[in-house]
């Protein structure tokens, strides 16, 4: 890997690092769904550090060259990250419809209260 390559992958990586940590420090993104992101600067970073560990890698894994290896890593988190998306879409989905039944609910007791008063 070039030097300049390699220089801009760091830079790249440190400046999501950057980012992903002050956006929790101003609670703009919560801490745990920042994990994921955090985990991906941190690979991005040890690729830009470490380039010779993606070669070893490669050969372990028989992949002919570490690109591969490395686009085979990126959509593993990718697909891992989509996974992720989902079960909190699913989990907010059922909220919604428990507050929808609770909202749902209450105003029905509203109503109720407001024809007992005009009675």
């Amino acid at each position: 890997m070039s030097g300049s390559l390699r220089l801009g992958l760091l830079v790249a990586s440190l400046g999501v690092f950057l980012i992903i940590i002050f956006s929790v420090a101003k609670r703009r993104l919560n801490i745990r769904y920042s994990i994921v992101w955090l985990l991906w600067a941190l690979l991005s970073l040890a690729m830009s550090i470490f380039p010779e560990s993606f070669y070893t890698l490669s050969k372990v894994l028989g992949i002919q060259l570490p690109v591969n290896t490395v686009f085979l890593i990126m959509t593993a988190l990718l697909y891992a990250l989509t996974f992720y998306v989902y079960i909190m879409i699913s989990k907010h989905n059922e909220e919604i419809i428990k507050l929808t039944y609770e909202v749902a609910s209450l105003k029905k007791e509203l109503d109720e209260l407001k024809k007992k008063n005009e009675k």
